[in-house]
């Protein structure tokens, strides 16, 4: 996320009484699990995530014991049409995709009776998360490695990007487009549908205008690809230099691999002034080498980026300014006046 943003985000912590929760996750995972289970107090996370609530806890049953992940669907979404589901039909599609290392679901609850939303749990595993906040670049564990393991550390993280791009479609269903349209168009179509919701903030005739030039421009050959959404360091965990685990599908899509790394060039780019983490260049050039496959339309998908990072901010400081943390004046210059807005500003007018 932006860095004009993180300093006014709240992250989600859950607000949910620690007992109830206790008691529920016990009773659910017991048939789940096959035996009695005893379940510790949850524990809030620190560092990352603005869209979904999250805890962690640890379970016995039997001879067994393991640390698990509860997330629980926010009542005040950043993201439209948001379905926590879709996290864990993520994770459940990916679980035997070599090269791809995911958690392990353990279920996927829709009932809001039990804790006022539906959740998931899944396998709590154990590594290391570059944080949103303070930024991974500038303090913790990735600025603290050597230059040489920051780059395995990058290498490693862009192999599995690549392997994630190889993944068939046909794996994940739920996120299919409407017959006789691309992945990619549908991934506009729900950009159309931000921007006409109310929460979004009203008319932004940059967010606008770079839309209807995504339209008239979209690829000859728009393609129907996983896209992860949130390509970036703050979504990959780490042990050592290995990468143990990816994370966030709140923006997954069928919209191809250029989005991928469109986003992630934009969103981690400026990091590759730290020794160890490629530049834009090198990573368009080290995945293709991995995938054997050329990156076109580059121009195209680093508008859609900057359209997407100025319609996301534009919403979150809507939210922020409904919600108090900001005065709503200065809300609502933030989300009209955002870098990605004024980015995506520059590129239109640059390629008139």
């Amino acid at each position: 996320m932006a860095d004009e943003a993180l300093e006014h985000i709240q992250l989600k912590r859950t607000q949910r009484d620690p007992e109830t929760l206790r008691r529920v996750l016990t009773d659910w995972l017991a048939p789940r699990l096959g035996g009695v289970v005893q379940v510790s107090e949850p524990e809030v996370p620190e560092g990352t995530g603005v869209a979904n609530e999250t805890a962690m806890f640890e379970a016995r049953w039997g001879d067994h014991e393991q640390g698990f992940v509860l997330r629980i669907a926010s009542d005040s979404p950043l993201y439209i049409e948001a379905d926590i589901e879709v996290h864990h039909d993520m994770y459940a599609a990916l679980a035997d995709v070599p090269g791809v290392p995911v958690p392990k679901v353990y279920g996927y609850e829709a009932d809001p009776g039990l804790l006022g939303a539906p959740f998931f749990v899944m396998e709590r595993i154990i590594g290391k998360v570059p944080a949103d906040q303070p930024p991974w670049a500038t303090t913790g564990f990735v600025f603290e490695a050597h230059p040489d393991e920051r780059r395995a550390m990058w290498d490693n993280a862009v192999k599995v990007l690549a392997a994630l791009h190889q993944v068939p479609v046909a794996k994940m269903p739920f996120l299919a487009p409407p017959a006789g349209v691309s992945g990619l168009g549908d991934h506009l179509a729900y950009w159309r549908r931000w921007l006409d919701d109310p929460a979004t903030g009203g008319q932004h005739d940059t967010l606008e205008a770079g839309h209807e030039w995504l339209l008239r421009n979209i690829p000859a050959q728009a393609p129907t690809g996983l896209s992860w959404g949130d390509s970036r360091f703050a979504n990959v965990m780490f042990r050592g230099t290995d990468v143990v685990s990816i994370f966030d599908w709140d923006t997954v899509s069928l919209a191809g691999a250029g989005a991928d790394l469109a986003w992630w060039r934009t969103m981690d780019g400026p990091n590759a002034a730290l020794p160890g983490i490629g530049t834009p260049e090198e990573l368009t050039q080290r995945w293709q080498e991995l995938t054997g496959t050329v990156a076109t339309d580059l121009e195209y998908y680093d508008v859609l980026t900057s359209f997407r990072l100025g319609a996301i901010l534009m919403r979150l400081f809507s939210q922020m300014g409904a919600a108090g943390t900001l005065p709503p004046e200065v809300a609502q210059q933030q989300a009209r006046e955002s870098a990605f807005a004024q980015l995506l500003a520059s590129q239109l007018e640059g390629m008139r």
